[in-house]
């Protein structure tokens, strides 16, 4: 009896983190730097969850709410380019490695005089998926 017990432990625990090939989860950490105007750069700790579904082109963070939903920039790409966004006071560059499990995350922010610079490194677990909102009226649980 033992046995069957730890046989169908071990095939729920190596089938937990099996997706399809075009659903990526992840939940990441690691550490950021950090540096606002002319201060002096901070290192902070850097956590992010995030679902990707790469056939329909988009990305969450977290619960994947409307307001958490974007679309993927380049789904094809290896890494992939969750976020490739220049302009309008704002640069970021989001990229997700599937052959290393590490997440890229460099973002400038700029508002009058004011320029902020992020730039993240983390490495990735897989985690559970959460399906990218696509409209409708009810929102993902």
């Amino acid at each position: 009896m033992k046995l069957i017990a730890s046989a169908f432990v071990l095939v729920s625990v190596g089938s937990a983190p099996v997706l399809a090939a075009d659903k990526v989860s992840e939940s990441c950490a690691g550490t950021e730097t950090v540096q606002v105007g002319a201060q002096p750069p901070k290192t902070l700790p850097y956590l992010l969850n995030f679902s990707a579904d790469l056939s329909s082109r988009l990305y969450c963070y977290d619960k994947c709410v409307r307001e958490q939903t974007y679309k993927i920039s380049d789904a094809g790409s290896n890494p992939i380019k969750l976020a490739d966004v220049d302009g309008a006071g704002q640069t970021r560059r989001l990229v997700y490695n599937r052959s290393t499990s590490v997440l890229t995350d460099y973002q400038i922010i700029a508002t009058g005089p004011m320029r902020i610079v992020r730039n993240a490194s983390a490495t990735c677990k897989a985690a559970k998926f959460q399906e990218p909102w696509t409209g409708g009226t009810s929102q993902p649980k």
